[in-house]
């Protein structure tokens, strides 16, 4: 197939992400227009550098899944990413030092499909392997249906907290040469560009669809539950859409587990998209908590003057998310919307 055959795919999709962002159901300001068209443009860049760099499945080797300008999915700012592209059927070595995350966690993921989202297949919280006196580790992996690799380290503190590195190589032979692409390969690569961009810009009324007519209320999501992700299984989520107008503040109560090694609560916009570069999340070691433990986070879009704060950046809705890892809350948090100068001190 001649790749001119192929762009308009492309051309179609570009089409229908923009219609996405251009007719999505809630009203938006200059503001969220603005970041909803940036949004394709992240995604564009997303999928063009996991079409050409991250689905060479004959030379195994990790890749950032974000970066600075493209936090896309709900991606956690506590979280590095790095993803590797698998051909299904082969062994496969993951090698490297922990460092020293909170947390690093290997899932292995098949392709998905038209009916449903990418099932897990296996997954490992790396402190369960043997880890050498240097940090040292290893796990071997090989499954028929496998068809990428995540590596997930959570971060408290990143200041503090020196990443772990590791590499991927096969076990069963070697990796291939690299090889110049065909036409017919490249006309693949741009209808894969094609359809990762049309399952990007649904994500948003797939995922959240069903939680906007009852906004500012948590749902419990186990990782099996979470639909069109590749969720962590170690990993217990709750789930809402936000909502709160100019003037107003999403006051969000909260009682952590007794005994949690990592949760955060983090702030999204409608296109799941996170903004690192702002206070959007904020983890178990850095609220402020209540004599009684327990810790009251207030959504606005400007500071109320309480320390846990999280920034709108001028969005009026959107979605958000809690993670706790490796256990689940007694009860869910709860939220109410107040005038902003109500807002108080921390519970």
């Amino acid at each position: 197939m001649d790749p001119t055959e192929a762009w308009p795919d492309v051309e179609d999709a570009v089409a229908f992400a923009v219609s996405r962002v251009v007719d999505d159901p809630d009203p938006m300001n200059d503001r969220e227009a603005a970041d909803g068209h940036r949004y394709v443009l992240r995604v564009l860049a997303a999928v063009t550098e996991n079409t050409l760099v991250a689905k060479d499945v004959d030379r195994p080797a990790f890749q950032p899944m974000l970066e600075s300008t493209r936090h896309l999915g709900a991606a956690g700012p506590d979280i590095d990413y790095d993803v590797a592209s698998l051909r299904p059927g082969r062994a496969y070595r993951i090698s490297g030092t922990r460092g020293g995350a909170t947390y690093v966690g290997i899932c292995l993921y098949d392709g998905g499909s038209a009916a449903g989202p990418a099932a897990l297949l296996d997954a490992v919280d790396v402190d369960e392997l043997p880890v050498g006196p240097d940090g040292e580790f290893w796990w071997e992996l090989s499954h028929p249906d496998a068809v990428r690799v995540i590596v997930r380290q959570y971060f408290h503190d990143r200041s503090t907290q020196e990443r772990g590195e590791y590499t991927i190589a096969f076990t069963d032979g070697d990796a291939a040469p690299a090889r110049l692409p065909t036409s017919e390969q490249v006309a693949g690569e741009l209808r894969a560009a094609a359809v990762q961009l049309r399952w990007n810009l649904g994500l948003n009324q797939l995922w959240g669809a069903e939680h906007r007519e009852h906004p500012n209320a948590f749902v419990r999501q186990s990782a099996a539950e979470i639909a069109a992700a590749v969720p962590n299984p170690d990993v217990t989520y709750a789930f809402a859409w936000w909502r709160v107008r100019e003037g107003e503040a999403l006051v969000v109560e909260h009682t952590p587990p007794a005994a949690c090694r990592y949760w955060a609560l983090q702030v999204c916009d409608r296109w799941f998209q996170s903004y690192p570069d702002r206070r959007s999340n904020l983890n178990d070691r850095q609220v402020v908590r209540g004599p009684d433990g327990s810790v009251r986070l207030v959504i606005a879009a400007r500071d109320p003057g309480h320390p846990n704060w999280l920034d709108t950046g001028g969005h009026t809705t959107g979605v958000m998310f809690f993670r706790w890892l490796h256990t689940e809350p007694d009860a869910l948090p709860t939220c109410a919307v107040v005038p902003i100068g109500e807002v108080g001190a921390p519970a």
